[in-house]
């Protein structure tokens, strides 16, 4: 330990290197033993968008990660990028000011591989110095051939076994991406808006009103609704009512779904405005009337507005109905919209041919899987039922975009039979490749490719198959990896990742893809609230230093400092950023340096191993049965995947009893050598070797680098193993569980001594002439006199004496002064 000073970068530095050098992360396939495999999260390569608030969800699962293989298991963590699909696109599409619709499929998807190999470098090298104890040999992209080929796989098994459907039916679209969305695509989003009261005219002229905050969907209604037992309108059923300035007639049907309290009653239904339109028009039979084309205007359809943007519409045709008198009144109103979870732009509808995964149906067995998962926290299961149950529409997996993995599929221009692509001949790409048969085997017709893409969570739901090489080896996946032991990942996507894994596990195998699943919490900024790109822009100080993100805070604090902020939060729960806890996690690192160098200048050996047979002191055999119970409940906690519990029963250990208590009872054996003999100091450096050696295994899982650093220098040239990580966690010995309650007794009175030090200006190493012990109680008298040397030794005293004391020791009939 020749730094005085702790440098973490150089630490850092140092031990990244050792650990890329040998490569320890390693996973060996040619190992036995119990494999710990991990499904973790692809991030989107789509921008350098990466906050502390990632850094803390990467970090806890590795938390976990690092204890296993300490534990002995063989682990298998792999990490990918998931960089293709829309994420990537519109990063690519605003980094370049272009739009892909606009551009040949080529070009565009060149400038797409281009900016992910860039983003995923950067990405890598973060993670690297976050200190993610990932196997880099198994990173995959999901647009590589090996997750091109799986997903294509997948396509074709579940075509096969018919759970695809492909059908020309109204379909979620965003007309600002241009494209087709599932169900877990759209979020809410509350807004304000509008209500609008706008009269149809009945048969007999009378004015029939609805409320609508739609009204540039007037030219799409297709029929008014009220409710069987409204009286307003029972005489109307069957009749028609002629629709506002468009001047055509729609029916008017009854349906007990319509709310009679809400408007006015009536419902207007077009095609469409939301799932409901959706719903009636394809029961009752109604007229198509489409008339939002794909890119947010209005069609031919609604005649004088036709071309118009949809805002615009709205506004036109809300000034023209109150021209002629056809709008009642309008007012404001909460609402809340679906939209778009990308862009924020609310859906439409579309109709247009698509391939569906079947999910509604088998609803009841994906309700099943989930109870057999292991849910951390338990409660998160919950949120996969609640979408489950709520499920309206099947998984639609196409996308009309350039950039991901193409379906194998050519289709019949004449009879529309679909024509896939051999196993043997993925991955393949239609628009490139030849269809494998020369004509349509139904009809000998022409054979066209299609055009679209894969739904990029169609590829990233794959994430076990990709790692066990089912596609790869022939069907046929490693029994190591399959099912995988857990998989990692954020709350928000439980509906998409989670959700859609199970479901392609489920059809390809009958099982889950993991045992154990694990829900993590976001990152939130001082405010509470998520931290977002505004945080991340506002924030940066006039030298450059930005407090959100991870690269900024680890130049300055550390990457251990940061991790250890990320123990703060029980899993599955939010965790506010605050940089003064980034700061205390650096404290820490400088602490564990501090006392390393300690135990150097007390003569601790690093050539040998700590001997137990010189450990002879009551001090010593306390300190390590403290430690012996820190280790169990460390491990009982890393066990239940309580990283936090974990980190604070190890924290409590160090801090409290080895470094507060322990390290101040042994000072005086070497400061003043003369007062002890070397057996007393042979057997504090036993002690301190043994218990310093087992605080560097606990805290290995939360601080990776400061520990390896301090094992390579104190206890590897005796070890020999070449790194922490790679030794196993500490086990407590029988010999360490031994009585404490007198020492514990004793550590209770140097707490008011130092109290009293305190009052008195007087260091802690600072020697004092007496400390005064009065025994109020028989017990107490009796407990004093066994303890005043030791205390004496421990507080740096010349004498201990009997006598009258003022203070209260702490201690049930004791009391304590001190003579300086």
């Amino acid at each position: 330990m020749d730094a005085a000073e702790y440098d973490h970068l150089a630490v850092e530095t140092t031990v990244r290197a050792l650990w890329e050098e040998h490569d320890i992360y390693r996973f060996d396939r040619s190992a036995v033993g119990p494999v710990f495999s991990i499904d973790t999260p692809p991030p989107y390569v789509s921008a350098s968008h990466l906050h502390v608030g990632h850094a803390m969800s990467y970090s806890q699962p590795d938390f976990v990660v690092r204890y296993r293989r300490m534990q002995g298991d063989r682990v298998f963590y792999p990490m990918g990028f998931d960089d293709n699909g829309l994420p990537t696109e519109r990063y690519v599409e605003k980094t370049y000011g272009v739009k892909a619709v606009d551009m040949p499929r080529s070009e565009f998807v060149a400038l797409c591989l281009a900016e992910t190999r860039k983003t995923a470098a950067r990405y890598e090298d973060l993670w690297r110095r976050v200190g993610l104890s990932v196997d880099w040999n198994l990173l995959y992209s999901t647009i590589d051939k090996r997750c091109q080929l799986t997903a294509q796989t997948s396509f074709i098994k579940l075509h096969e076994a018919g759970h695809l459907r492909r059908v020309e039916d109204p379909i979620i679209w965003c007309t600002e991406c241009r494209t087709a969305l599932a169900q877990a695509d759209v979020e809410d989003l509350d807004r304000n808006g509008k209500m609008h009261d706008i009269a149809f005219a009945a048969a007999d002229s009378r004015a029939l009103v609805i409320a609508t905050t739609r009204p540039e969907l007037l030219p799409a209604c297709v029929a008014l609704y009220f409710h069987p037992e409204d009286e307003r309108y029972r005489d109307l059923l069957g009749t028609q009512a002629t629709v506002p300035l468009f001047g055509y007639q729609v029916p008017i049907k009854a349906d007990k779904s319509v709310d009679p309290a809400f408007g006015t009653g009536l419902m207007m239904v077009c095609t469409f405005g939301d799932g409901e339109d959706v719903l009636k028009w394809r029961r009752d039979g109604l007229d198509l009337r489409l008339v939002v084309t794909p890119d947010g205007r209005l069609s031919d359809l609604a005649g004088q507005f036709a071309g118009l943007q949809l805002t615009q519409a709205r506004a036109a045709i809300v000034a023209r109905l109150a021209e002629i008198g056809a709008l009642s009144r309008s007012r404001p109103l909460k609402q809340n919209v679906g939209v778009h979870e990308r862009c924020l732009t609310p859906v439409e509808y579309q109709i247009r041919a698509q391939w569906f995964i079947r999910v509604r149906e088998h609803q009841d067995t994906f309700l099943a899987r989930a109870k057999e998962l292991t849910w951390i926290p338990a409660h998160m299961q919950r949120r996969l039922e609640d979408w489950i149950e709520g499920l309206k529409w099947d998984w639609n997996i196409s996308r009309q975009r350039h950039y991901g993995v193409p379906f194998p599929v050519w289709f019949c221009d004449d009879c529309g039979h679909a024509v896939t692509a051999d196993l043997s001949a993925l991955p393949a790409d239609p628009l490139a490749d030849a269809p494998p048969v020369d004509a349509c085997p139904a009809c000998s017709g022409r054979l066209s490719p299609d055009p679209d893409v894969m739904d990029t969570w169609m590829t990233s739901s794959l994430s076990p198959q990709i790692n066990d090489g089912w596609a790869v080896n022939g069907l046929n996946s490693d029994p190591r990896l399959a099912p995988m032991s857990l998989r990692v990942q954020a709350f928000e996507i439980i509906r998409t990742w989670l959700f859609y894994t199970i479901v392609q596990s489920q059809y390809h195998f009958d099982r889950l893809p993991w045992q154990t699943v694990m829900i993590s919490g976001w990152g939130l900024n001082e405010q509470g609230k998520k931290i977002a790109k505004r945080d991340l822009d506002q924030s940066t100080t006039p030298d450059g230093f930005n407090r959100y993100v991870p690269d900024h805070v680890i130049e300055r604090y550390g990457a251990d400092a940061l991790r250890i902020w990320a123990t703060k939060a029980r899993i599955g729960t939010d965790l506010r950023y605050n940089e003064k806890d980034v700061k205390t996690g650096r404290k820490f690192a400088v602490k564990m340096w501090n006392v390393a160098r300690l135990m150097t200048m007390y003569g601790f050996d690093p050539q040998a191993a700590p001997d137990p047979a010189a450990l002879c002191t009551d001090v010593d055999r306390w300190m390590l049965s403290h430690l012996a119970s820190a280790i169990d409940e460390t491990t009982a906690a890393m066990d239940e995947y309580d990283f936090m519990q974990g980190y604070q029963a190890a924290t409590r250990f160090f801090w409290s009893v080895f470094c507060d208590r322990y390290i101040e009872m042994v000072k005086e054996r070497f400061l003043n050598p003369g007062n002890h003999t070397d057996a007393d100091r042979a057997s504090a450096r036993a002690a301190l070797g043994i218990g310093f050696r087992a605080v560097l295994g606990m805290f290995a899982p939360f601080a990776p680098f400061i520990t390896d650093y301090l094992y390579q220098q104190m206890f590897r040239p005796h070890e020999n193993t070449i790194s922490l990580h790679l030794t196993s966690w500490p086990a407590p010995q029988p010999q360490w569980r031994t009585d404490r309650k007198l020492i514990d007794t004793m550590s209770t009175i140097l707490d008011q001594i130092r109290v009293l030090r305190s009052g008195l200006n007087l260091g802690s190493n600072t020697r004092i002439a007496k400390v005064v012990l009065q025994g109020v109680t028989d017990d107490g008298h009796r407990t004093a006199r066994a303890l005043a040397e030791p205390l004496r030794v421990a507080a740096r005293a010349d004498e201990a004496v009997f006598g009258d004391a003022d203070t209260d020791s702490g201690v049930n009939g004791i009391r304590v002064a001190i003579i300086a």
